[in-house]
């Protein structure tokens, strides 16, 4: 029986000592806190965008201003909803109507035919129409 007790008292102590360093490594490299979820990529609404009247004229107002030249191809369709082909380039908002209007932030332009086409770049869907 005493053959058998140091035996259980050096596997307790081992068991003791395992749990002590598990917890100091634990407190010298807590664990990375959970990355909050994006709940993943997702189109924006191609519904026309909300917004007044001002901002819409504001938005045209900064993109004329940027004087930026854009080629658009023969044949396509600005109407909100249609889907521009994937190979026409758009570009960011001037960033003096993103201040003022950020929930215009998410989409990009393309001028066709002297109006300026707000698109939601992550389906090529055009999302409003303004004069330019």
């Amino acid at each position: 029986m005493h053959s058998r007790m140091p035996r259980l008292a050096a596997l307790t102590l081992a068991g003791t000592l395992a749990a002590l360093a598990t917890a100091a490594h634990a407190q010298q490299n807590p664990p990375l806190p959970a990355m909050p979820s994006t709940g993943g990529v997702s189109t924006l609404s191609s519904q026309p965008v909300a917004l007044t009247e001002d901002q819409k004229r504001a938005v045209a107002r900064a993109v004329a201003q940027a004087g930026r030249k854009v080629a658009v191809p023969p044949g396509v369709d600005a109407r909100v909803g249609a889907e521009l082909p994937a190979s026409m380039e758009l570009y960011m908002l001037p960033d003096v109507a993103l201040a003022d209007i950020p929930e215009a932030k998410p989409y990009r332009y393309t001028i066709v035919e002297n109006r300026v086409v707000l698109v939601d770049p992550t389906n090529m869907r055009v999302v409003e129409v303004l004069e330019k």
